[in-house]
């Protein structure tokens, strides 16, 4: 009797949970149920017959035959993703359904043009495009959720094939009655100690915010945040506080 497959399903669940550091974000980023999570690492120690993750209210651990899956399961799925990379090279023409995920904050802003572009030179191929915060791209990306990811610089991660696709920068946005508002730019010590509205926690530029402020010995006084551009402008319209946020986001948006 041939014994208990290992699925490709098992392997993403497993290096989710690796890459987010618990089952609760892993399920998050995979947009599934925790208990289907935690079925999945179950059945995979069963069909091993050995403990993978030590589990904790604070983080998991893996056990050093839970390393040696992790390598053995990263390893598989770039195979598995460079074999269908390669059995698609062989057609004439480009088809089928390519996946890829983006951040939230540029996605409306910086892609339009991409994928017009793209679609235009193949029209055989579906997009299939979601939208998806930072910290959950890699995960999605190694566990085989999406072939592409558009990944806000910088990452840890060393063995990424990485294309540029520009570069921005932090916009201040004011009310025109504020003190700054006749001035083309201004320093982060000018407005330590106003109120700002940021974009929401789990955009990444938030941590390129926190580092300015850092540097200053400061943290910046969050009187609101939101993932619309729109609604960041119509915060600051109303005094809230001034916005920070991706000039890419702000052009033509005032």
């Amino acid at each position: 009797m041939m014994p208990p497959q290992i699925t490709f399903r098992e392997l993403t669940h497993f290096l989710t949970v690796i890459c987010q550091g618990g089952f609760i974000k892993a399920s998050e980023a995979l947009n599934i149920s925790q208990p289907s999570i935690s079925q999945s690492i179950q059945a995979l120690e069963a069909k091993l017959g050995t403990t993978l993750i030590i589990r904790s209210k604070k983080a998991v651990m893996l056990t050093e035959k839970g390393e040696i899956l992790r390598r053995y399961a990263e390893r598989t799925l770039r195979e598995e993703l460079a074999l269908r990379e390669m059995l698609s090279a062989e057609k004439k023409t480009l088809e089928g359904p390519l996946r890829v995920t983006v951040p939230p904050a540029i996605s409306s802003i910086c892609f339009p043009a991409i994928i017009e572009s793209f679609c235009s030179q193949y029209p055989a191929v579906m997009l299939e495009i979601d939208e998806c915060p930072s910290d959950r791209l890699i995960p999605r990306l190694r566990g085989g959720q999406t072939e592409i990811a558009a990944l806000i610089l910088p990452i840890s991660e060393r063995d990424l094939q990485l294309y540029p696709l520009g570069r921005d920068h932090l916009c201040l946005v004011v009310p025109d009655q504020h003190r700054l508002g006749a001035q083309k730019s201004c320093c982060l010590a000018d407005i330590l100690q106003e109120r700002v509205v940021l974009l929401k926690e789990d955009f990444k530029i938030n941590s390129f915010v926190l580092q300015a402020y850092a540097e200053h010995g400061a943290v910046p006084k969050a009187a609101g945040r939101t993932g619309d551009i729109y609604l960041l402008m119509a915060m600051v319209r109303a005094g809230i506080g001034l916005g920070i946020a991706p000039s890419a986001l702000c052009v033509g948006n005032g």
